[in-house]
Parts: structure tokens; C-alpha cells; sequence
């Protein structure tokens, strides 16, 4: 880097200042910083010195150690990328310790710079301090008798003998048969977390609460505290994982990354098998169960929206058309909307109409089995239509098909988003589209599509081949897009909060001058309106909330 008084440089150089403790995650997931002795302060002059040594050592133990600090005062962070639950790995760390101390002294340096001797390093202040650290233990002793003030630091009452003495991964080491997994690779993205807070600047249900336990660092630190057995599934631990939307804000403020939502979905899976789902989310199952959808209507009214013109074809078919729940059952414009375009383009498809089954999602949010079996009746009527491919207006059921499927239930077919699916059509010439009264269109990025599976850019440029429409951004957009409020189950088990965060979104809308709220999930158009129908009410402004195949389906020649 360059120095600069650039105001707008100065805040990037902040940000990745800021960012390059909890990013140093990524170099192992599952390992992370952790501060040991590793803030010594040595002359300014031997910083050149210093640094060639330390990378000497890091080739002596063959072992990550980053450096950074204040090249200012000569303080110096040589800090050790560690994974707790390995006994091996705290073996080498301790030598790497000692040596750290040992290049201190050599050097004429100090233990500490800036973040004191605490409990790490009271065992080697000796070193620096030698006969003075006496004197000091007399004044101690003298004014704290009873040794009530701080014991255990600076060393001045032998209570501190070794590095591990207080050692907060001890469960890990030495009783590994009680830890309470939650599977390798959610227990990497938990150990990966460094609660730095970074986090809590995304999370729209911690905007609305303030309570540190329903952010993301607060589920992951419980999380944690349930892996070591400190904490034990409850009624009051459901009410925080459910309360999350999962909607990935939170990875996105992340300088390591971390998979909160797979955190708060592990963690539902072990409320789950403890008794505690909610109860509005049991009868959500036992509808899914029942009927083939979490609300509990009849099979039957699963067509009640199709065109009338609609005609089913057998397998097997280019393309399927997936509906899903939302659309099927509350909304009136999504599927008759599609299917027109879909016709009006000659596009060779075909729809499971009352047999469709839901795909399972909101089962798997929640934490619950049922994902499986709605996964597998799928399957099975796949099978029977053998389609190329599946097109879907849904976010949810596109992450389910695309992701879930083959992860669990190992099974692969290619799937396309309808906005991907339009784009196509738009450029084979198969759509056209007339002259347009103008409208300005906010977009809104669906968390499933944009930020679990990075769908941003074709949406917008779907809307930008539409006459008369003029894009505005949301002014947080893209990775920073705010939540609808309507993902992770949370509509379901706290409808007012969830109404909360569509309004606040609503609002963000009109700031930028939208008349269109213009979305591709039909649970996000569906919490969108609700937020519109308020902001109308309150007469704060007017705006339509539409779904993307809707807008296309208006203009089409």
C-alpha cells in the first residue's frame, strides 16, 4: 500500500485493517487466531530484523503465523492460526511460544506492546521483569492481601504456571468423546468464527430486537456452548434459532465468510431431536404431510390458478414447470403469468398441476425430516416425466433442486431460474416486447437466489430489456441487500417481526424514488405487499409490488 490522505482510500485501507483478523479464518477453515504471546514490541530499528526471524521460526515449525501490527511503536503480531480440538497443534504452540519470548528478550523488546500480560503470559513475564517483578509482587501483596484484585495476572502470585493453565478448549482436548458434533463441516464454520461483530451490521432481525442472542455471533456462540455441553437445547434456545431468517446477511459482513445460516440450521436439527420445534412449525409438517404443502390446502386447488387453456403433456418433455407452494396457493398472478410467456414463446413444457408436491424447503429450514420424504415423492414423479430440465419462478424451491437434492438425496437435473429462463428466450428471439408506459423498478434480491446462490446480475438485466422500465437500486443491494423478512421460516413463527422488516424494506424502496418493487420469490412479493398495503395506509407513499415473470408477461408484444 501506498500512504494517502484520500479520504475514500483511507476508509478502504480501514476496511481491510478491520477485516484481516477475522479473515484470517479462510487460510484453514475450522482454525483460526488465537492470541497467545504474540503482541511483543521490539526497537523500531529491528522490525526488519524481527520479521526475518519470526519467518525463520514459521519455517522451523512449518506452521501458519501471519504477521501485521503498528509499524509505528514496534509492536508486532506474529499470531498463530490454530484448530482447538487438535492436542497436537497446542504442543507446537507452546514451543512456538516460548520462542516467541526467547526472540523478545534477544532483541531488547517488551512481551507486550499493547494487549497486557494477562493469563497467557504470565508465565514468562519473569523474563522482562527479573528482579523487579518482586518489588511488585510486595506492593501487591500489600495493598491486596486477601488477593481479590486480579488474581492470576502479571504473575504475581504463582496461581499462573503454565500457557494452558485457564485453557478455554479443554473439553476438546482432553474429553473429545463428550463433544457434541454437529458434523465436521458445520462445526469447521463455527470454529471459523472469531465473534468479532461484524456480523450484527447485516442482521435485520437484530436491527428490530437490539438482543445479542438473536444476531449471528450470539447463535453462533450458543451453538458453540451446545458442541462442549455448557448449554442444553430449550424452549428459550428455539426462540432465538428460529428468529433467523437465514438469510446470509450476516456471511456477507463476514471477513471470514462464515455459513451462519448451515450454523442455525444444524442448531434446529438438535432443538428438533430435544422436542422443541415450534409448535406453528409442527403443524406446518404435519400439513406438508397431509396434503403435499405446509398450508394445508386441498391437492385439488393446486390448479386453481392455471390458465384454462393449460394442457398437460406426458413425459417425457423439455421442460418442466415447478410452481410451488407460494404460487400456487397465494398468488393469483405468478403462474397464469408464466405459463403465457411460456406459450408465447412455443416453449415445449409441461406442469405436474395437482400432483405436484412441495419441494421440501421449509422443512429443511426448520430443522425437520420431512424434507426427505417430499424430496423423494418428487423424484419419483420426476422420473415418470423425464424432463431436460426444470424451470421454477420459486428462489426456495430453485436452491432446493439445485443445491439440496443432489447434496442430500443425491439427485441431479439441471435447473434454471425463470429469470435465467426468460434471459434465454429474450436472446433466442423467442420473446418481444412493445412500447411501455415508463416506471421506475427497484429490484429486490431474493436472499435465496442472490446471496446463497450469487443470482444478481440477470434479474437486473432482464429488467433493463423491458420498455419503459427504469432500474433504481435499493441503496443496500446486491450482497447488502436487506431480507424481506419472509425467508427461514420466521413469517411463520413471528408474523409481526417478519411484517416489521418488509415495512423497513418498503420504506428503503421509496427513499430511492421507486413506483415497483419488483422481486423473483413469490414469498418475498408476498411479504412486499403486505409491506406496500401498510406504507398506503399510513400514507406514506404508493408502490406496487410485483413479481418479475408478471412485468415480462405485461409487456410482452
Amino acid at each position: 500500500e501506498q500512504w494517502d490522505d484520500d479520504p475514500n482510500k483511507r476508509l478502504k485501507m480501514w476496511a481491510g485493517r478491520q477485516g484481516l483478523v477475522p479473515s484470517l479464518s479462510k487460510v484453514r477453515r475450522g482454525a483460526k487466531l488465537v492470541p497467545l504471546v504474540e503482541d511483543f514490541g521490539v526497537p523500531i530499528s529491528k522490525i526488519p530484523e524481527t520479521i526475518r526471524k519470526l519467518q525463520k521460526l514459521r519455517e522451523k515449525h512449518n506452521f501458519p503465523i501471519p504477521i501485521f501490527g503498528h509499524i509505528g511503536d514496534g509492536n508486532l503480531h506474529a499470531v498463530l492460526i490454530i484448530d482447538g480440538r487438535k492436542k497436537e497443534e497446542w504442543e507446537v504452540a507452546r514451543k512456538i511460544a516460548q520462542d516467541f519470548i526467547d526472540l523478545t528478550m534477544e532483541l531488547k523488546g517488551t512481551l507486550t506492546a499493547e494487549h497486557g500480560i494477562g493469563l497467557a503470559k504470565a508465565p514468562y513475564i519473569h523474563h522482562e521483569l527479573g528482579v523487579g517483578q518482586e518489588v511488585m509482587r510486595a506492593i501487591k501483596k500489600a495493598l491486596d492481601p486477601k488477593n481479590i484484585l486480579n488474581p492470576g495476572k502479571l504473575g504475581l502470585d504463582d496461581q499462573v504456571k503454565d500457557i494452558y493453565d485457564f485453557f478455554t478448549y479443554k473439553e476438546f482436548i482432553e474429553h473429545p468423546e463428550k463433544i457434541i458434533s454437529f458434523g465436521q463441516e458445520v462445526d469447521n464454520e463455527i470454529f471459523a468464527c472469531i465473534n468479532c461483530g461484524f456480523c450484527r451490521a447485516g442482521c435485520t432481525v437484530y436491527a428490530r430486537t437490539g438482543l445479542e442472542s438473536e444476531n449471528a455471533r450470539g447463535r453462533v456462540i450458543q451453538a458453540y456452548y451446545l458442541m462442549k455441553g455448557k448449554l442444553k437445547p430449550s424452549r428459550e434456545m428455539a426462540e432465538k434459532f428460529y428468529l433467523c431468517t437465514t438469510c446470509l446477511n450476516c456471511k456477507a459482513t463476514c471477513p471470514a465468510g462464515v455459513m451462519v445460516s448451515e450454523i442455525v440450521e444444524a442448531g434446529r436439527r438438535k432443538l428438533v431431536e430435544a422436542g422443541f420445534l415450534p409448535d406453528i412449525h409442527k403443524t406446518l409438517m404435519e400439513n406438508l404431510k397431509a396434503t403435499g404443502n405446509p398450508f394445508g390446502e386441498p391437492k385439488e386447488k393446486r390448479t386453481d390458478v392455471f390458465p384454462s387453456s393449460f394442457r398437460p403433456r406426458s413425459g417425457p418433455v423439455d421442460t418442466l414447470l415447478f410452481v410451488g407452494c407460494v404460487a400456487s396457493y397465494q398468488d393469483i398472478n405468478i403462474v397464469p403469468n408464466t405459463m403465457a410467456i411460456l406459450d408465447k414463446a412455443g416453449v415445449s413444457y409441461t406442469a405436474l398441476g395437482k400432483e405436484e408436491n412441495c419441494c421440501g424447503y421449509i422443512s429443511y429450514l426448520v430443522g425437520t425430516e420431512e424434507f426427505k420424504e417430499a424430496g423423494k415423492k418428487n423424484i419419483e414423479l420426476f422420473s415418470k416425466i423425464k424432463p431436460k430440465q426444470i424451470v421454477t419462478t420459486c428462489a426456495g424451491c430453485y436452491k432446493t433442486f439445485k443445491e439440496l437434492y443432489p447434496k442430500y438425496l443425491s439427485y441431479h437435473l439441471p435447473v434454471v431460474h425463470a429469470i435465467e429462463y426468460l434471459n434465454q428466450l429474450i436472446q433466442n428471439g423467442k420473446i418481444k416486447f412493445k412500447d411501455a408506459n415508463s416506471m421506475k423498478v427497484a429490484y429486490h434480491d431474493p436472499c435465496d437466489l442472490g446471496r446463497h446462490l450469487n443470482i444478481f446480475e440477470p434479474p437486473r438485466e432482464l429488467l433493463q430489456k423491458i420498455p419503459g422500465v427504469t432500474l433504481v437500486e435499493f441503496k443496500n443491494n446486491r450482497l447488502l441487500a436487506k431480507c424481506c423478512g419472509g425467508g427461514g421460516g420466521l413469517k411463520a413463527f413471528h408474523t409481526d417481526l417478519s411484517a416489521e422488516i418488509a415495512y423497513q424494506r418498503g420504506l428503503e424502496a421509496l427513499e430511492v424514488g421507486a413506483e415497483v418493487i419488483v422481486s423473483a420469490c413469490p414469498a418475498c412479493k408476498a411479504n412486499l405487499q403486505v409491506a406496500a398495503a401498510r406504507i398506503r395506509k399510513e400514507k406514506k407513499g404508493r408502490l406496487k409490488v410485483m413479481d418479475i415473470t408478471e412485468l415480462v408477461a405485461e409487456a410482452l408484444a
